[in-house]
Parts: C-alpha cells; structure tokens; sequence
C-alpha cells in the first residue's frame, strides 16, 4: 500500500523552517485583525444609544 501524504519531516513549515515572507505574511494577518477588532470596539464603546420609549399607538381595540 503507498502513502501519499506527507510526513512532518516533509513539510517545509515544521520546527520553524518557514520563509521569513511566510512569517511576515501571518504577522501582517494577525495585527490587522487585532486592529480591526479594536477599531471596531472603539466605536461600538462610543456610540450612544437613545433611550426614548417607543410610544403605543391607539387601536381603538377596547381590552378588558
């Protein structure tokens, strides 16, 4: 039977063998999220909510 699959020893990402641009790409992908969240809850923390109660209108329908 073959085994296709790779091994770990086969892959170019195990025991820190990557390229530096691999790194960098997954660091650029990680602080750009994390930005984008805080500017998100930045905005979210800041924006007001009103706080008027919704008025009923009348339906004419008597309820007893």
């Amino acid at each position: 039977m073959n085994n296709l699959e790779p091994s770990l020893e086969n892959i170019e990402d195990y025991r820190g063998k990557e390229s530096t641009e691999k790194r960098l790409t997954v660091w650029i992908v990680v602080l750009s999220g994390l930005l984008i969240g805080a500017i998100y809850g930045i905005i979210m923390s800041n924006s007001t909510v009103s706080d008027a109660l919704v008025t009923k209108e009348q339906t004419g329908i008597m309820k007893y």
